[in-house]
């Protein structure tokens, strides 16, 4: 017996050396966070995570209990790393921008009013039915105009690209706001009796285990916003919609079911205006010539002048089969530094197309 005391006693303090190795890693990747927050990048790097379970398989332990036990830690610590980031964002939009009138989707209660509010907090709000409504009163006569472009589960959104091209619009700041969903009914609809759930394309993919296992017979509706979504409620009998849980308050809808959402999950919103200023990123949109090597080519006279591409995406142009538009964010301190000229004026030989949305 003194034997196996001795042993549990051993067991014990590896037992308080693990928890002192999650804690530190946990503590790590806080940091991490908060780098990526002070460069605007997400939290969730499936990337990343593959290669740490590529890594932890390598044991004569069970493969599948490691990956699980790992998967399990990392969501945790994705966890603290996002209530980190939401502090740091909470700090860093101090509300630097004003304006009278300000053009959102609508209506009242969108993850974008959310954001907005963030931005803008004392200001009116115009509730536009869609994102083309927003680009197109900024245009025209409205200051400022906040849209989503970007979650970090389901990736960019295919109408703020296609506007940014087509609107003589600016990218004036942007702000990240954590995403978490909840499913809610009118107070009158029984869970077990629920058929349809509604909401917004992105928010119905980044639920999708929890409508599985759930709600697995449940007919899926498209909406044109998580809002809109609970205003349906109304009108399509033994349904559920997916939003934010200040909107089921403000709609008196009741809520069944909270923090729905498959992963952690963050959606970046940008300000759109007349006139951007200087800040430290500055993004654009270009057509690459359509012979080898080009978008290389392109690329290279960023790299040459030590200037740090932060994201790169690829669209189709819509003008014709096979060509292409980039959308580049890169660090900078604005229009006017020499490097970043340099670099505008090296690569305009070189393509087809290009707009500067702005530094912000």
């Amino acid at each position: 017996m003194a034997e196996i005391e001795k042993l549990r006693t051993q067991i014990d303090n590896t037992d308080k050396k693990i928890i002192e190795l999650i804690e530190k890693r946990s503590e790590i990747v806080k940091e991490i966070g908060r780098l990526k927050s002070l460069s605007g990048r997400g939290i969730y790097d499936p990337i990343r995570e593959y290669e740490v379970l590529e890594k932890v398989s390598k044991t004569n332990l069970d493969k599948e209990f490691i990956r699980k036990l790992f998967r399990d830690i990392m969501k945790y610590c994705r966890t603290g790393e996002k209530k980190l980031i939401k502090k740091m964002s909470e700090k860093k939009y101090p509300n630097k921008l004003k304006s009278k009138s300000i053009a959102i989707l609508g209506p009242e209660g969108t993850f974008t009013e959310i954001a907005a509010r963030k931005i803008f907090k004392n200001s009116k709000f115009i509730y536009c039915d869609n994102v083309e409504e927003v680009f197109s009163k900024v245009e025209s006569h409205i200051e400022y105009g906040v849209v989503a472009i970007e979650n970090s589960l389901e990736g960019s959104v295919s109408k703020t690209m296609d506007c940014l091209i087509e609107y003589y619009v600016k990218v004036c700041g942007e702000i990240t706001l954590d995403i978490d969903l909840c499913i809610v009914t009118s107070k009158k609809t029984k869970r077990e009796n629920i058929k349809a759930i509604i909401s917004h394309p992105h928010a119905l993919a980044q639920c999708q285990n929890y409508i599985k296992k759930n709600f697995p017979t449940a007919k899926l509706i498209n909406s044109t916003s998580t809002a809109a979504a609970m205003l349906e409620l109304k009108k399509i009998k033994n349904s559920a919609a997916i939003g934010p849980k200040e909107s089921a308050k403000k709609y008196k809808l009741s809520v069944i079911g909270e923090h729905i959402q498959d992963d952690v999950s963050q959606t970046r919103f940008i300000v759109i205006g007349k006139e951007s200023k200087r800040g430290k990123k500055t993004s654009i949109i270009f057509a690459a010539k359509d012979e080898p090597g080009s978008l290389y080519r392109v690329l290279r006279e960023f790299a040459k002048r030590n200037i740090n591409l932060t994201k790169i995406e690829s669209r189709p142009s819509k003008r014709k089969l096979g060509e292409y538009l980039f959308f580049v964010d890169f660090e900078s301190k604005g229009m006017s530094e020499n490097k970043i000229k340099e670099a505008l004026d090296s690569i305009r030989p070189k393509i087809t197309f290009l707009k500067v949305l702005g530094s912000y």
